[in-house]
């Protein structure tokens, strides 16, 4: 099985200084991978940078120009202080949606079988005109997007995993039925952003294609799984996606600083492993990641390795 791991040095450019979001979360999960025989089996992939006209299939013009001005010349946040910036936030946020593009594309012509995208900015909070909790453009949308207008695929799902719940994606796609969004995070009227409740389900045409899963603060793996079993994973399965992208945030994670859910390593290889086994039935493997959250370096790196262990199909050897 072939695994991509795309990455590249332009994303520690994207200087964010003390913030909760910063570059070492990427060195902590190369550090963290290169010490692993896991290493030898991914295939390291450096990407491309987006063309504008590809990051304009679903956000404004003036909002890519605003997030380009407003690096470019010096400014140290844009719309609210969630979002910092430095002068290379523009041409890493760029090759971050790039190097999913390339991802998505190379997976889904059979160069390789599925994929990791070590990218930051991350997206899922980016609405379509406006930057939100640390994301500047959507990624995983752009992803979805390109699969539907480009490669022309019909179904294409997308399941987030963060611990917070994926607005910007929501809001780009729930009027449509071509991409289902599921979504597991923390309940709403206790985490950022402040949505996700469970009658979100859709608008209009797309009504039925938004699941929202909200889970009470201090939910365990036990629980979380119980719920991703029942509730997920069957509503993944009946939609029979031609393509399955993944928002993989870590921040669910016990030891992360930014929310409240108790989930362990453990949670995070089930769903990984079921997720690979779901493409496996619907879409012939076809799985693209890419990282969202995660805050607690060591907690972050050793969910990465279990995730990434799934994707590669390699034996696990065990976590605490």
């Amino acid at each position: 099985m072939s695994t991509g791991f795309f990455t590249h040095p332009i994303y520690l450019e994207h200087d964010t200084g003390a913030h909760p979001e910063h570059a070492g979360r990427l060195q902590a999960i190369r550090s963290r991978l290169e010490s692993d025989p896991l290493w030898e089996q991914l295939e390291l992939c450096s990407g491309r940078r987006a063309e504008i006209h590809e990051v304009n299939l679903l956000h404004t013009r003036q909002h890519i120009d605003q997030v380009q001005q407003a690096a470019e010349s010096g400014r140290s946040t844009l719309s609210s202080p969630d979002c910092v910036l430095s002068p290379k936030t523009f041409e890493a946020a760029m090759h971050a949606v790039g190097s999913v593009l390339d991802a998505v594309q190379q997976v889904a012509t059979g160069r390789l079988d599925n994929a990791f995208c070590a990218v930051r900015p991350p997206g899922h909070h980016a609405e379509q005109g406006e930057a939100m909790g640390f994301c500047f453009f959507n990624n995983i949308a752009l992803a979805a997007e390109f699969l539907i207008r480009e490669v022309g695929l019909q179904r294409v799902a997308i399941m987030d995993f963060d611990v917070h719940h994926g607005n910007g994606t929501q809001h780009l796609f729930e009027e449509r039925s071509d991409v289902f969004f599921i979504s597991t995070h923390q309940h709403p009227r206790t985490c950022y952003p402040g949505t996700g409740f469970a009658e979100e389900r859709g608008v209009g045409a797309g009504a039925g294609y938004t699941l929202n899963v909200p889970l009470l603060p201090g939910t365990e793996d036990a629980e979380y799984l119980q719920q991703f079993r029942q509730v997920v994973l069957p509503a993944l399965e009946a939609y029979r996606p031609e393509f399955l992208l993944v928002s993989a945030g870590f921040d669910a994670h016990r030891a992360d600083p930014l929310a409240s859910l108790n989930l362990t390593e453990t949670a995070f290889r089930e769903v990984s492993r079921a997720l690979v086994q779901v493409a496996e039935r619907c879409c012939s493997g076809k799985v693209v990641s890419l990282l969202e959250g995660g805050y607690d370096l060591e907690a972050l790196a050793s969910s990465v390795q279990e995730h990434i262990r799934e994707w590669t199909g390699c034996p696990h050897t065990g976590v605490a």
